[in-house]
């Protein structure tokens, strides 16, 4: 710590020197014109501050302490830092910087410098008022106990504290106005910035219109450059004189106050290049100015596509309000949201907000087969239908409509009258099915009929069966086949569709006998995936492949009861359910069925439903065994010996075999006649059994060949040796190639059968 001069020896020195100032005060004015210096030349008030504290410490007796008021509490201040301290301290008591006593310092203060209550001091304060902190601080110089100053050192220094508080307020001052200075710059900067980089068209006008300021948006809106607008045009120059009246009406009553007046609306303005922009402006009067900003977006092309946007719509709407067929849109919940003209005219009402099928049909439910559902998925349906509230036929059309979002929010249907078209196709399809049934019934009512359809026989059961056949495919009726097993029941269900009018759809054959019980029910009526294990996608049954065309049941007599049930219920219009599915399946069916048993007994013994056996015996045929009508037989044998004909030899058929065939009983029927032929033109003999050949039938004439169209002649030794290679290729094939047994076959040495297919190349 610095040695402070001594009172005693400073006054010796005073007065010792009288003719000159005591070198002991010399300090005094040093310190005066330091600090006068530093007031003169400060430019802050902190940089001011530490030269006076500097010029106290090294020049002058004192000491110098600054402290704060009210910030903290007395416990928690630091006595030992003199060079500044906080706590709770007592005020002066004075008012304006000037001389203290003891009292009136804080007492750390006081503790610090050892001061009893009462001392007296030499100490001067004053308040620093920043405006820059909390609270008030105070700079106290104050001196050594016991030290007592003269009246010109306690003057100079009270005018150097009062110059002092002075200066440092000037110094607050003039810092306060820079940063406020500096803060309207900054603002200004700020504002401009916004100004310029808005992101909209936006313009400042006076109360009389004059564009004072615009920005770069505005300019590339108007076309035009900053010098040619700023001072020099008014905003009602840019208004295309449709919208002028509007703007100025705006303009002046929102500087009166008026109400009503908006601050956001639509007007039209010029560009230089003469174009008309649509603009959405946002207006408001500066406060306390009287100026206008304003703020314009360009929403020319949203205005133009509006604008087409209803052209369009316009034109679609009398499009469809004129439309001759019915045009209208339902909710999700079926409720008519539009009808057109054609459709309230039709209704007798607008029907808006009601069901659409109670407006549109007159029902109390939705239509059979709706398909609204399907719509709202995002489909269109395309169908004809058949209106239950007139019977009149349309063409109808649904489809989803769309909202902005993409979202499907109702559906549009669309039905046009096509009832003329169909009453002609009506009539034409009925002409159709006259001469259709015309032509079966007279093509079955010819006599003496050798063959119909594929169906070959002239017997008097035979043409009563070509008759019959006529009749049930001149119909839609269901018929049952009666006959032995091998009679043709299947070839006469064929010819059945093929002369009806469902040839172009599906015959479809099912022997009833020979489907699993466990599996029968998915096979007719199909399944859907995941219905079982191993249902892995959608199955159609038999009965959605017959849809539309014929469904041949074989052996219908091996159907269980419950089975009987479920297709009753089908074939009677109430439909059929597929296995794992929930939606009722109603097919146009026709049956045919056929059996070799007697279905009434069946129904007797509880075999068969009675309400199933009416339905299908509808149409009875029976067919005759061929045993019944041997005199087909030639016509029969005919006929199979041709279609077994593959261009190469026909056997002869002699008359001894020809009454071999007239007295077998032929209890295969048919069947068993073809099959006996097929053999015969395989192997050239016959076995009516399949193991042994007739002992009524030998000889030469067993075994004799001829083609069909003799197209050479020639020595009989050429034409015997070409039967006889013939005869010898047929032995082979029939028997694998195996010579042995080629050679018993024949009756013949094995070594003659070696010569011989040597002879003729069939090694």
């Amino acid at each position: 710590m610095k040695t402070k001069p001594n009172p005693d020896q400073a006054g010796h020195e005073i007065l010792t020197q009288t003719d000159r100032i005591p070198a002991d005060m010399m300090w005094l004015f040093t310190f005066s014109r330091l600090c006068r210096r530093a007031m003169l030349y400060a430019a802050e008030a902190s940089g001011l501050l530490d030269d006076i504290v500097g010029a106290v410490e090294s020049q002058t007796p004192y000491y110098t302490v600054c402290f704060k008021s009210a910030l903290y509490s007395e416990s928690g201040l630091d006595v030992n830092d003199l060079a500044f301290f906080s706590g709770t301290c007592v005020k002066p008591k004075t008012k304006t910087p000037g001389r203290v006593t003891d009292t009136d310092l804080p007492k750390p203060v006081q503790k610090r410098l050892g001061l009893k209550s009462g001392t007296p001091i030499t100490a001067f304060y004053f308040p620093i008022n920043d405006p820059c902190e909390k609270g008030v601080k105070y700079q106290v110089f104050y001196a050594p106990n016991g030290y007592v100053p003269d009246s010109l050192e306690i003057g100079v220094l009270e005018e150097l504290a009062a110059d002092l508080d002075k200066t440092l307020h000037r110094l607050y001052r003039a810092r306060g106005v820079e940063e406020q200075f500096l803060a309207l710059t900054r603002e200004k900067e700020m504002y401009h910035s916004v100004f310029e980089n808005t992101g909209t068209g936006t313009i400042i006008i006076d109360p009389d219109m004059l564009i004072l300021y615009v920005n770069a948006k505005f300019m590339d809106l108007v076309g035009l450059e900053r010098n040619e607008i700023e001072n020099r045009m008014r905003w009602s120059q840019f208004v295309v004189p449709g919208d002028n009246e509007m703007m100025q009406n705006y303009h002046y009553g929102r500087r009166k106050g008026l109400a009503g007046i908006p601050s956001e609306y639509e007007c039209r303005i010029f560009a230089k290049s003469g174009d008309i922009r649509y603009i959405d402006m946002k207006v408001g009067v500066i406060p306390g100015t009287g100026k206008s900003i304003a703020s314009f977006m360009d929403i020319t092309k949203r205005k133009l596509a509006q604008n087409r946007l209803r052209q369009s719509e316009a034109r679609l709407s009398d499009i469809i309000r004129t439309f001759e067929g019915l045009i209208y849109t339902t909710s999700k919940d079926y409720r008519v949201e539009f009808m057109n003209n054609a459709l309230q005219e039709k209704a007798g009402r607008s029907g808006v907000g009601e069901k659409c099928y109670q407006v549109v049909h007159g029902l109390d439910a939705p239509c059979p087969g709706c398909h609204l559902e399907e719509v709202l998925s995002g489909k269109t349906r395309r169908w004809e239908l058949k209106s239950p509230r007139d019977g009149q036929w349309y063409w109808s059309i649904q489809s989803p409509v769309y909202d902005n979002r993409g979202r499907i929010v109702k559906a549009q249907t669309i039905h046009m009258d096509i009832t003329d078209r169909k009453r002609r196709e009506e009539k034409i399809s009925e002409d159709a099915d006259l001469l259709r049934n015309e032509n079966i019934v007279l093509r079955s009512a010819m006599k003496e009929r050798y063959r119909f359809e594929n169906i070959v026989g002239k017997s008097r059961a035979m043409q009563t069966v070509y008759e019959l056949v006529g009749r049930a495919a001149a119909s839609n009726a269901h018929v049952i086949i009666y006959g032995e097993s091998g009679t043709g029941k299947e070839l006469v269900a064929r010819a059945i569709h093929n002369l009806s009018n469902r040839c172009e759809k599906q015959f479809v054959p099912v022997n009833s006998g020979a489907i699993s019980e466990n599996i029968i029910e998915s096979e007719f009526f199909g399944y859907r995936k995941g219905a079982f294990t191993g249902a892995e996608k959608d199955k159609e049954g038999i009965l959605g492949t017959a849809d539309g065309g014929t469904l041949f049941l074989d052996e219908i007599g091996d159907i269980g009861t419950n089975l009987q049930v479920k297709l009753l219920r089908a074939i009677e219009g109430g439909g059929y359910t597929p296995v794992g599915g929930n939606r009722v399946i109603k097919p146009d069916l026709r049956i045919v069925a056929a059996t070799n048993k007697n279905l009434k007994r069946l129904v007797e013994k509880g075999l068969m439903r009675e309400d199933f056996f009416y339905r299908v015996h509808i149409i009875p045929i029976r067919l005759p065994a061929l045993r019944d009508r041997k005199e087909d037989i030639p016509l029969l044998v005919d006929y199979f010996l041709s279609a077994f004909d593959d261009g190469g030899q026909i056997p002869s058929m002699g008359g001894k075999m020809m009454e071999a065939f007239l007295r077998h009983d032929w209890p295969g029927n048919v069947r068993e006649l073809q099959n006996v032929l097929h053999r015969y033109m395989t192997l050239g003999k016959i076995d009516f059994m399949g193991n042994s050949s007739d002992p009524r039938i030998d000889g030469p004439e067993r075994v004799c060949f001829i083609r069909k169209s003799p197209d050479f002649c020639g020595p009989l030794n050429g034409i015997v040796a070409e039967f006889e290679k013939g005869i010898i290729l047929n032995a082979l094939e029939e028997n694998q190639w195996q010579k042995a047994r080629t050679a018993i076959a024949l009756g013949i040495h094995r070594k003659t059968l070696f010569t011989k297919m040597k002879k003729f190349g069939l090694e």
